[in-house]
């Protein structure tokens, strides 16, 4: 009795085992499918169900439908001192080339979460410019012939703001010698002699020089080598069509690779987008296809030509349009047309006649008027992803 009693506890053991694993099976391969199902089932979705393109009518349409995404970015940046690796720092002194600078452009929104694209050189301008080669080598040496060696990394910045002079000082001195001493041009006022006071004058200033270069030869400067020059984002804030002087805080997210394709994505750094802003620019609906492109199609760009210059009004700030054709087939990284631009315009939105994204404004000639550039599209649409 016992045996057949111990025969079907193992049986039922033996039963139950297989049950649990047959359950755990069961349950990965539900949890596969279910990751699956969260990978495949959006694609499919997106590819049968794309978003349907309504074009637009004209360019007043265009223009009522993306004036508010579109916005006039602000970018200020100054170069900052580094030494010895030390946090890079930024000088107040009496010189132009560390003084602040501020550049505007534009940008539009595509997301929900507040991202913008614009232009490469908005958001890092001194990469663009005529001397971005430069090595800063007149500031290196102007640092190091002023800043002791001994001097504190904390003290770096107080220093060279107070003695940023000095070099200009020991670049003129020059030896006095008896021929360079002043000459008396008043009548002295007691009856001495004349010749014996230039003396005693004159080995004075003598003493005093050859103890000044005494000490001054004792002192070690920072190196060349220890000195960097780095250009640095001070700010860079965004303001809306309709808005007067109300700039929102942004940060650069992503920047394309090269110099070639000259586009940026920057985001507000609420990373909510603007209540005013009713519809972004969807790049799902770009023309991906810049083949399809062809010369003497509609060409409209929205955006803030001369900056705050053409933008501000009594108002506030408002947004541009222009019109013209594509004049050039692309070349898959840019498009030509003829649409009027100037600084200012760089990132600009530009369409096609049913409002759809073709390029992003970017360069012109200042020469002329109508031989204007846009980065394609698809390169906006490639840094999103």
């Amino acid at each position: 009795m016992s045996e057949n009693q111990s025969s079907k506890d193992n049986n039922a053991s033996t039963s139950q085992n297989n049950n649990k694993a047959r359950n755990k099976k069961i349950a990965l391969l539900i949890g596969g499918l279910f990751v699956l199902g969260l990978i495949i089932i959006p694609r499919v979705w997106a590819k049968f169900h794309k978003k349907e393109i309504v074009c637009l009518n004209n360019q007043t349409a265009i223009y009522e439908k993306y004036k508010d995404a579109v916005v006039l970015v602000k970018h200020t940046y100054a170069l900052q001192i580094s030494i010895k690796g030390s946090e890079p720092f930024q000088i107040t002194v009496d010189d132009s080339s560390l003084a602040e600078k501020t550049i505007s452009g534009t940008g539009f929104f595509v997301s929900e979460d507040g991202k913008i694209v614009t232009n490469h050189h908005v958001a890092e301008p001194w990469k663009y410019t005529e001397n971005k080669l430069e090595d800063f080598s007149e500031l290196k040496n102007h640092i190091s012939a002023v800043l002791p060696d001994s001097i504190d990394k904390k003290d770096y910045k107080t220093y060279l703001e107070s003695h940023w002079n000095d070099y200009y000082e020991n670049e003129g001195e020059e030896d006095y010698s008896e021929e360079d001493a002043p000459v008396a041009t008043t009548t002295p006022v007691a009856n001495v002699d004349s010749s014996s006071v230039n003396t005693e004058v004159n080995d004075l200033i003598s003493d005093n020089q050859s103890e000044e270069k005494a000490i001054t030869s004792q002192i070690t400067y920072t190196k060349l080598e220890d000195v960097e020059i780095v250009p640095k984002t001070v700010e860079i804030s965004v303001a809306l069509h309709g808005s007067k002087d109300d700039w929102l805080q942004c940060k650069v997210l992503k920047i394309a690779d090269g110099d070639e394709v000259d586009v940026a994505i920057l985001q507000l750094s609420s990373e909510t987008l603007p209540a005013s802003v009713s519809d972004i620019v969807d790049l799902d609906n770009a023309v991906k296809d810049d083949a399809s492109l062809k010369p003497g199609t509609n060409a409209i760009l929205i955006g803030y030509p001369m900056g705050l210059q053409l933008a501000n009004t009594r108002r506030g700030i408002k947004v541009q349009v222009y019109e013209g054709q594509i004049n050039k087939e692309s070349d898959g990284v840019s498009i030509q047309y003829n649409v009027t631009s100037t600084h200012g315009a760089s990132g600009s939105p530009v369409f096609n006649e049913c409002g759809q994204l073709i390029a992003i404004n970017y360069a012109g000639y200042d020469e002329a008027q109508g031989y204007n550039f846009g980065i394609v599209a698809k390169h906006a649409m490639s840094l999103m992803q």
